[in-house]
């Protein structure tokens, strides 16, 4: 009985992992201490971040990330996480509070040529954007001066990075160009 309860358990959590997933990462050609990644829990539950999800950032081509970031607060059931580098700009820029914010240099301060994982409880990549030891300049995560989000008909989290998941927009020319907050 304690063999199948903990099977269950276990089915349940990594059911829970899947439902949050990344859904938009912005760095604005008008506003670069606006930038934000955004998470969305399709789930029916709410979710505790603070249990252990983190973000991580890969800075340009760099093959070893940066430490993780811990998360805080709750996603709710069917609702949006927005992560800031700076809360005051992101405040002033947008008119509504981020959930949280963590700091410049770091996961959410990305200028669009950096790679960036959801980070589970476990430990795993539960979401990643873009390819860890490549520099996103000029290529198909690149979403410097602009934002990559996420395609409406995506409802999980990949761990390996795909490009046809995303509507990415760049200074280089990608999507729509330079996109201003």
């Amino acid at each position: 009985m304690r063999k199948l309860l903990s099977g269950i358990l276990a089915l349940t959590i990594n059911f829970v992992t899947a439902q949050i997933f990344i859904t938009e990462l912005a760095d604005p050609d008008n506003g670069a201490s606006a930038r934000f990644v955004e998470l969305f829990n399709i789930g029916t539950s709410d979710v505790d971040l603070g249990s252990g999800w983190a973000l991580q950032r890969w800075t340009n081509g760099n093959a070893d990330p940066q430490g993780p970031v811990a998360l805080t607060g709750t996603i709710s059931a069917g609702g949006f996480y927005v992560i800031s580098p700076n809360g005051t700009a992101f405040e002033s820029m947008y008119g509504v509070e981020a959930d949280q914010d963590i700091g410049t240099g770091g996961a959410a301060d990305s200028n669009g040529d950096d790679n960036i994982a959801l980070v589970d409880p476990d430990g795993n990549i539960a979401d990643m954007y873009g390819r860890p030891g490549e520099d996103g300049s000029g290529t198909d995560h690149e979403f410097e001066d602009g934002r990559a989000e996420r395609n409406s008909y995506i409802s999980v989290g990949n761990a390996t990075f795909d490009p046809s998941e995303w509507a990415i927009d760049n200074d280089g020319g990608g999507g729509d160009g330079p996109q201003d907050a």
